[in-house]
């Protein structure tokens, strides 16, 4: 497993592919699940948005659950692969714009990419 290590502009790319109207799945939601406590335990005074509760856990790292650590990194590798299949800027992606590509860009995602963004 690689090591742990989430860029602040990876993790906006991260929220915006979760909240760019790609239903969140089954093994989304227990993503989620998989860092709730590590989030209660480390950040739970760390107001959430641009990237804070990222940077919180990134800080803690040795200390999170190996759960959360994996989810974190499916997460990181999906948002690899939508960047070097649809771009980006650095900024925050279009979500509508990412929305569609991925739509069609579909076939060159990864398995676990698709589950975890639910690409129609």
């Amino acid at each position: 497993m690689r090591p742990f290590h989430l860029t602040t502009t990876t993790a906006a790319l991260v929220l915006a592919l979760l909240g760019a109207g790609l239903a969140p799945t089954a093994h989304a939601q227990a993503a989620n699940r998989a860092c709730r406590a590590d989030f209660t335990k480390f950040c739970k005074g760390t107001t959430p948005g641009e990237g804070r509760v990222l940077a919180c856990l990134r800080q803690h790292q040795d200390q999170i659950s190996a759960d959360c650590k994996a989810s974190l990194e499916t997460a990181q590798a999906c948002a690899d692969q939508a960047r070097q299949l649809c771009g980006g800027d650095g900024k925050g992606p279009d979500r509508k714009a990412m929305r569609e590509c991925l739509q069609q860009q579909r076939e060159a995602l990864s398995a676990s990419c698709r589950s975890q963004l639910a690409v129609p």
